[in-house]
């Protein structure tokens, strides 16, 4: 049991293998540099031509182990160096290959403070201008016989092939055989000023008035550090040439961006879809509409809810929709009517917010409701098992119940940290986390209920007791449990922590009483609710104790496969595949083909094993 927990982290927390740096900065630098050396079939520098034939034969070496499609991308590179391709050839490979390692690597450890331009045109003074020149252009007094010569960070098209994490590499690492040496002796956070100042100068030739301010925000950080300018123009057009440029003109607003509008976001998101649908990007289009859902409308759910519910559930719908059409690749015309209708309810809800006013007792209600609907959950797993250590008289599994849940609360206080001090937590990640420890919480309790079952007389119980336990004391069998209890806690922790941001900045300082009471009440409500569940459940028969603790967690099994359906259907994960019929949050039923499918499916198999069970009782 403690190899399927260890499976079970590392499915929920684990992270992809890094990829070199020096990996990312060959990529960068033959894309940006190759029209250097090579025009219209021609070399036109050899040194630069030579340096490209070299970094191109260093990355094959580099490239993480099993990685057949990189490979064959290295080796094509290599090819149309050789063949002294067309420029725009190798700058769109490059920019492929990049993309795919950067995909594979975990998230780039940020600044650990804002970027501050002023202090790296300082450092650049002190460190590069004797080669790149005082205004960088390339024209420093040392400059002079350098072969390659010295960058032109004025340079516009070179500007749009390096991404700051590739600038920073560059000032890190150093570039072999050439007169950049390595700064790696400088702090950290001097690395990054002076790459965010290097990596600004061609950007002011771009015009900001474009710039899409719902994406001035912390979630970006992390793709505007690793992605060029052609990769966010690319994306979004324009809007994304305006803003990178924001972005490494004004990293300030990024870094500091927490109190932004849910409703605004999730309406210039959808926006941003209608010119990806124009080019028929519609894995581009698809992602947009995962995000307005996800890192806007979702964050204000419950607020709209408080006020109206069916404005609400109007929203939800339309918007998983929308999903469901662009992956199915519908007409332009049919997608941006739906898109409009969508901004158009949102329109109405922030109207309906406004007016609403959260006063404190909406800001009460909401805090109480939100902790008594996500902790109802929780309780309902802790009160079964638990319930089942004391009838049974097991320590182990007492002590297996308290690990867990004392661990989803640790873990629980450590996101929150991370999610309002550290980094801001993206709506997927969010929601494959929550998805994945859903399904994988009902899957236990599938298994746990029909364990449980199969004990429901006396006799079955003692000759269990007589032959199992010892065994499953010794050998920690009962921590299979504390798991159910740590995935079934820390989901319903991470879910209100979210919520709860939200609510919080929605609220403001004025109503920070009133969301605080909330608390307290909903806390009340739960320790109330949790003695009376445990209380009764002693009170039964051992048939009827097991019985009912046995159906409970097939219940249970069945909200949670619901909700992680469609969790990770609002990730992006898995299809979507709407149905005209109602939604039961509280029992995790929704609208699609695919939720409902597996939940019917664990309901026949729920049925089959039942019979089964009832079969050979019948024979004993």
């Amino acid at each position: 049991m403690k190899k399927i927990l260890l499976v079970l982290l590392m499915i929920l927390f684990a992270m992809p293998l890094q990829a070199s740096d020096k990996l990312i900065q060959f990529i960068e630098y033959i894309g940006a540099d190759y029209k250097s050396a090579v025009a219209e079939g021609q070399i036109i520098n050899a040194a630069e031509y030579a340096e490209m034939v070299e970094f191109a034969s260093l990355i094959p070496p580099q490239l993480p182990d099993g990685n057949a499609a990189l490979l064959q991308q290295s080796e094509l590179l290599q090819q149309l160096i050789k063949n002294k391709a067309e420029p725009a050839d190798i700058q769109q490979l490059t920019a492929k290959m990049r993309q795919t390692i950067i995909a594979a690597m975990p998230q780039v450890a940020l600044p650990a403070k804002i970027p501050d331009l002023q202090r790296g045109q300082a450092l650049y003074q002190s460190y590069c201008a004797a080669c790149h020149g005082a205004n960088a252009q390339g024209d420093g007094l040392a400059a002079k016989g350098l072969d390659p010569e010295p960058t032109n960070f004025h340079e516009f098209e070179r500007y749009e092939a390096r991404s700051i994490f590739g600038l920073f590499n560059t000032i890190t690492l150093g570039v072999e055989e050439t007169a950049m040496t390595s700064f790696s002796y400088l702090d950290e956070q001097s690395r990054w000023d002076m790459a965010f100042y290097v990596g600004a100068i061609a950007s002011e030739q771009v015009e900001l008035s474009n710039t899409p301010t719902s994406l001035i925000t912390r979630n970006n950080i992390q793709m505007l550090l690793t992605s060029t300018p052609q990769d966010v123009k690319q994306q979004y057009a324009e809007q994304g040439e305006a803003l990178m440029a924001v972005f490494r003109q004004q990293p300030e607003r990024f870094f500091s961006a927490k109190n932004t509008d849910p409703l605004q976001v999730a309406n210039d998101t959808l926006s941003l879809i209608i010119p990806q649908l124009e080019q028929k990007q519609y894995d581009q289009a698809y992602n947009l509409a995962v995000a307005a859902y996800l890192d806007g409308f979702e964050l204000i759910e419950n607020n709209l809810a408080a006020v109206d519910l069916t404005l609400k559930d109007q929203i939800e719908n339309k918007m998983l929709g929308l999903r469901q059409h662009i992956k199915q690749q519908a007409g332009l015309s049919e997608l941006t009517l739906e898109i409009q209708a969508i901004q158009q309810l949102l329109s109405q809800a922030e109207a309906a917010l406004d007016n609403s006013n959260l006063a404190s007792g909406n800001v009460f209600l909401l805090a109480l409701l939100i902790l008594l609907r996500e902790g109802l959950e929780a309780l309902l797993v802790v009160a079964a098992i638990y319930s089942v250590a004391v009838k049974t008289e097991q320590p182990a599994l007492k002590r297996s119940v308290h690990y867990g849940w004392i661990s989803a609360l640790a873990l629980g206080g450590l996101t929150w940290f991370i999610a309002s001090y550290v980094i801001t937590i993206s709506g997927a990640s969010r929601e494959m986390t929550e998805g994945y420890t859903a399904l994988i919480a009902a899957a236990i309790l599938f298994y746990m209920g029909f364990w449980m079952h199969s004990k429901t007389s006396n006799e079955q119980w003692q000759q269990f007791i007589n032959t199992q336990v010892g065994k499953a004391l010794k050998t920690g069998a009962y921590f299979g449990l504390g798991t159910v209890v740590f995935l079934a806690v820390y989901r319903e922790i991470f879910e209100t922590i979210l919520f709860y941001q939200s609510l919080w900045l929605q609220g403001g300082a004025a109503h920070q009483m009133s969301f605080i009471l909330g608390i307290i009440a909903a806390l009340g409500l739960l320790a109330i609710l949790g003695i009376g569940l445990f209380k009764f459940a002693l009170k039964l028969p051992l048939k009827a104790f097991f019985g009912s603790t046995a159906l409970l967690m097939i219940v249970l099994a069945f909200v949670m496969t619901g909700k992680g359906i469609a969790a990770l259907q609002e990730a992006g994960v898995i299809a979507i595949n709407q149905l005209n019929t109602p939604t039961i949050s509280w029992l995790g039923i929704y609208p699609t083909v695919q939720s409902l499918a597996a939940q019917l499916i664990l309901l026949v198999l729920a049925t089959v094993i039942l019979l089964n069970q009832r079969k050979q009782k019948t024979l004993a």
